[in-house]
């Protein structure tokens, strides 16, 4: 008996290859890829979709989130329920072969296409973004910006490699160069290290422009982690007195990591810095993230400060932080007699920004001896346009025994259109 089991398994084996080959060449990605399959549609646009990243959401129409609160395109806080996570849609433009144009949407798509675009259906997200970074790696202006926007939204994107070639290329448009480096910020942490020294490079390249360096030193604070914290405070302690020192000190006064707190904290404290160093110093530790403590630091700094923009830099913190004991110490420098007027009226500007209330600037008048702070305190009152500032310019402009101070409040006083103040200016004149 013969036997024919191994022609039946050859004629199956072959079958099934036929089917495999035929199967393949009747899906257009297959040996295909997507930059050339964009490359040969008729139509003069393209789109095609893919997964997006977890928390990565959209309406499809108006607006996209990255989570955290980042919304790009048109959003009201009405339509945060419609975000519907993915697929991200990429609609291209093109003119002889060309990109001209890329919009990106996430969020339900429509089964209808419009007239004149080419779908080409859903693609993996790593094709995606690799054609995505191919073209802001060779387009001009907006286009490589919204082409690596677009790439980072898809799901489980690992584009660090062609962000940092990008990021590097001096001949890139500035923008396109700044968008990939915004676009390390959102790297995976076993990248971390290697983003971090290569951003150092970057932003200590003195050949390459500001606005890259810049870009470079502001994602090294936004790194996971805090990765990049220690290279900024590095960079910052060791070149106090360059552009480098200065810029990296002013960005870590964004971050409210311990360690950029603790080194603002130490280096507004320190006696042999140059005025303008120091206030910028202190004005990164006023903001953001200031506590109460950082507070009592900066009242107690003042009377130690001789330069004028680091004394500057204590008020405006001090101002903006407001609170009582704020608005009380401010008060306090307004009525120093031992401070120069210029400072009593740079802190009577600020105190005025604090929240001070109206009754608490009324009662600086009268004790004030100072024509020139006297006069300052006239501006206040004129700005505040309240019934006890108003009555307090109509005692001044009655009772007031300098002249030029009686009239300056008699002009704050003639911008008031209420009949009540109208005819008692009317009997201060005629008097």
């Amino acid at each position: 008996m013969t036997n024919h089991f191994p022609r039946i398994s050859f004629f199956l084996r072959f079958a099934a290859a036929s089917l495999v080959a035929i199967a393949a060449s009747s899906s257009p990605a297959v040996g295909q890829s997507l930059a050339n399959r964009i490359a040969s549609a008729a139509d003069r646009s393209v789109q095609f979709s893919y997964p997006a990243s977890p928390g990565v959401c959209g309406d499809g129409r108006t607006y996209i989130s990255t989570g955290s609160g980042n919304f790009f395109g048109s959003f009201s806080s009405n339509s945060a329920d419609q975000c519907q996570a993915g697929p991200v849609r990429v609609v291209i433009d093109l003119a002889d072969r060309n990109v001209i144009a890329l919009r990106t949407y996430v969020g339900a798509v429509s089964l209808a296409v419009d007239a004149g675009v080419t779908n080409l259906g859903t693609v993996t997200s790593a094709d995606a973004a690799a054609y995505l970074l191919g073209v802001a790696s060779r387009a001009d202006g907006r286009v490589g910006r919204d082409a690596i926007f677009a790439a980072l939204l898809g799901d489980n994107v690992d584009a660090t490699s062609q962000l940092l070639e990008i990021g590097r290329d001096v001949n890139r448009p500035l923008e396109t160069r700044r968008a990939a480096l915004s676009g390390l910020g959102r790297s995976d942490a076993p990248q971390l290290d290697r983003i971090g020294s290569a951003l150092v490079q970057i932003a200590t390249n003195e050949n390459d422009v500001q606005g890259v360096r810049t870009q470079a030193l502001s994602v090294l604070a936004r790194l996971d982690h805090g990765a990049g914290i220690q290279p900024l405070v590095q960079l910052a302690s060791g070149n106090m007195n360059s552009w480098i020192g200065r810029e990296s000190m002013r960005v870590l006064s964004s971050s409210g990591d311990p360690r950029a707190r603790q080194f603002l904290r130490a280096t507004a404290q320190r006696t042999d810095l140059p005025d303008d160093l120091q206030a910028v110093a202190i004005r990164g530790l006023g903001r953001n993230y200031v506590t109460g403590q950082d507070a009592v630091l900066l009242r107690s700094l003042y009377p130690r400060l001789t330069g004028e923009r680091s004394r500057d830099a204590v008020l405006a913190s001090l101002s903006e932080l407001g609170g009582t004991d704020n608005v009380q110490w401010l008060s306090g420098v307004v009525r120093d007699e031992k401070l120069t007027p210029e400072a009593r009226r740079r802190a009577l500007d600020y105190l005025a920004r604090s929240g001070a209330t109206t009754p608490s600037l009324l009662a600086l008048y009268d004790p004030t001896p100072d024509p020139q702070l006297r006069g300052a305190l006239i501006n206040v009152y004129s700005r505040l346009s309240d019934k006890g500032a108003t009555d307090k310019l109509v005692w001044i402009a009655r009772n007031e025994q300098n002249p030029q101070l009686k009239r300056r409040a008699i002009s704050a006083l003639s911008r008031n259109s209420d009949p009540t103040i109208r005819q008692a200016l009317a009997d201060i004149v005629e008097r």
